[in-house]
């Protein structure tokens, strides 16, 4: 996983999800078991917290996992969403930037598919601050496999080249934190069918923040590339995934 990706958080689209986080919450992957319990390492954490957490798709899976879990999310219509799908968390306003939490008072961060869209190095430095002494960063992307032939097709029917397998940002800032330690986790995710992989697209923010008539030939072009190939006409779509990770410690 060497490709380096410069951090997103002055882009137009950072803010976008909320108006889709339904359409979010249906129809984006979760995060598979293996990737957490390599960010853990087989630590007892106490205080565990979700940053960015969206509609909670990796929050309900860190339950569980400690006594608190806590899921910080700035966008008020992904954490509405949020409070319902993990009630057992304690969902907080707050930011990469402005985590409302006490110094040196969680164990783990983890943040799903959201670390690119983190004010760097202002994240890096808050990160440092809320964990306690040796605890531990965790960033995961879950990243569609390209080698199936109608992917990069999927992409260019929305006017977005197809994010490299090595996708990542910048590691977090060496001088607060351990060098990365990479993992990957290949699975499978499925879709409810050919609508199912449209309702997919429409929670990619640069769908979203398209106007609707632009959207509408999207809709058009997806259709057709639903149409040639019998894979994505089926029921259920079930395609390879991958799950890229990073780990870092707090020094």
């Amino acid at each position: 996983m060497a490709g380096v990706i410069s951090d997103m958080s002055g882009s137009p689209y950072a803010r976008s999800f909320g108006a889709r986080a339904q359409l979010y919450d249906r129809y984006r992957p979760r995060y598979p078991a293996a990737a957490i319990d390599f960010v853990l390492a087989g630590r007892a954490p106490q205080r565990i917290l979700d940053l960015g957490a969206g509609t909670g798709l990796l929050t309900r899976d860190l339950i569980g996992r400690a006594p608190e879990v806590l899921a910080v999310e700035p966008d008020d219509g992904m954490r509405a969403v949020l409070a319902t799908t993990a009630p057992e968390a304690e969902a907080l306003a707050g930011s990469a930037e402005r985590i409302p939490v006490p110094d040196a008072s969680i164990d783990a961060v983890l943040v799903g598919q959201a670390f690119h869209w983190f004010a760097r190095p202002d994240a890096d430095r808050e990160l440092a601050r809320v964990l306690r002494p040796g605890g531990v960063v965790g960033l995961m992307w879950n990243i569609t496999d390209r080698r199936l032939p109608w992917v990069s097709r999927l992409y260019e029917a929305t006017e977005q080249p197809a994010p490299p397998e090595d996708y990542q940002p910048s590691d977090l800032d060496d001088t607060l934190f351990t060098p990365p330690q990479e993992f990957r986790v290949e699975g499978e995710r499925e879709l409810p069918g050919p609508d199912g992989l449209i309702g997919l697209a429409h929670t990619w923010s640069w769908v979203i923040s398209r106007t609707p008539e632009k959207q509408r030939r999207i809709d058009q072009r997806l259709r057709i590339l639903i149409s040639q190939h019998a894979e994505l006409q089926r029921p259920v779509i079930r395609f390879p995934q991958l799950t890229n990770v990073i780990r870092q410690y707090v020094r």
